[in-house]
């Protein structure tokens, strides 16, 4: 098997296209830099000063504003207020309030290369007329398959790998290496959460791994589905932008009918647990997590008896 892993590598790593997208996720934390720096305020130590004179401002504003728009600066108050009594400039940057706030909205990047790279997969080897020459070896086809599945999620590692050193060492260029422990506020849907920059990076890091895994795995199927490489990567593309969409149509569907809490999509962003403890009223990470491992299961069970079964013939 591992000789098997390794050959699928070597052949992975032998198109052009492989080392392109590593190259494409460094250019965009590049520019992703560039921008943040040119848009970022300059650090004023003076911060407390200036949010006290804005919460004065907003005060008095407050006073002469409509009944309907008084909300809107309580809400504005309270927010800054918050900021002076935990500390927390709200203009601090650093390489890791680039990698929070810039680099991790770039996994969906890395997910869409990954569900490039992985519905192309088997479908290039019956395009490219190399699937019998794959399957005369000694090896059963599950042994090949799963080579081939196992080198391309060691593949979609490495896509985040990538991100996650070039985000990190473009943050310390460009801003310099701020706290990794610096208090930062959060939206979340019960208001503002606080949070460690750098743990809460890396806590959505590891919620973003299940929810890549479980993608990568659908368009792994659509590569064994379709003899049209094409096909099996536009469907895996389609599928990952429509997933967002109808996460969020389940999700009110979800409040009228139970059944449609334990649907796929609305479990595809595990991210949201980093901010809040459930989801759909009573949905944890737990039960979360035990879902996407049910639709895996069975993504993978027919991945994996569909080829068994498949006619090779060209």
């Amino acid at each position: 098997m591992i000789a098997l892993i390794r050959n699928e590598l070597m052949k992975l790593f032998q198109k052009k296209s492989s080392w392109i997208y590593l190259i494409i996720i460094v250019i965009a934390v590049i520019v992703g830099g560039i921008i943040s720096n040119k848009v970022s305020d300059e650090p004023d130590p003076n911060w407390r000063a200036g949010m006290k004179a804005e919460i004065t401002e907003l005060q008095q504003n407050a006073k002469n504003a409509p009944d309907e728009e008084k909300q809107f600066f309580t809400s504005e108050i309270e927010q800054k207020q918050k900021y002076l009594d935990e500390n927390v400039n709200p203009n601090a940057v650093s390489n890791w309030h680039f990698l929070n706030n810039v680099v991790y909205p770039m996994t969906t990047l890395v997910t869409l290369l990954a569900v490039i790279v992985c519905s192309a997969s088997v479908s290039a080897e019956f395009a490219d007329g190399t699937i019998k020459q794959l399957l005369i070896r000694p090896h059963q086809r599950w042994a090949v398959l799963l080579s081939k599945y196992i080198s391309l999620m060691i593949y979609s590692l490495i896509l985040v790998a990538t991100l996650i050193v070039a985000g990190y060492l473009v943050g310390l260029i460009t801003f310099g290496n701020g706290d990794f422990s610096a208090k930062i506020f959060e939206l979340a849907i019960d208001g503002q959460k606080e949070a460690a920059v750098g743990p809460q990076f890396f806590l959505k890091m590891a919620y973003y791994l299940p929810s890549l895994l479980v993608i990568t795995a659908i368009a792994f199927m659509l590569s064994t589905l379709f003899k049209s490489q094409a096909l099996a990567v536009g469907i895996g593309i389609f599928v990952l932008f429509v997933s967002s969409t109808l996460g969020g149509l389940i999700v009110m569907l979800a409040e009228k009918y139970e059944w449609a809490k334990y649907l796929i999509f609305p479990h595809l962003d595990l991210t949201i647990y980093a901010l809040q403890d459930k989801i759909l009223g009573d949905i944890t990470l737990p039960i979360s997590l035990a879902i996407l491992a049910v639709y895996y299961a069975i993504f993978m069970i027919l991945t994996f008896v569909f080829f068994q079964k498949r006619d090779i013939s060209i």
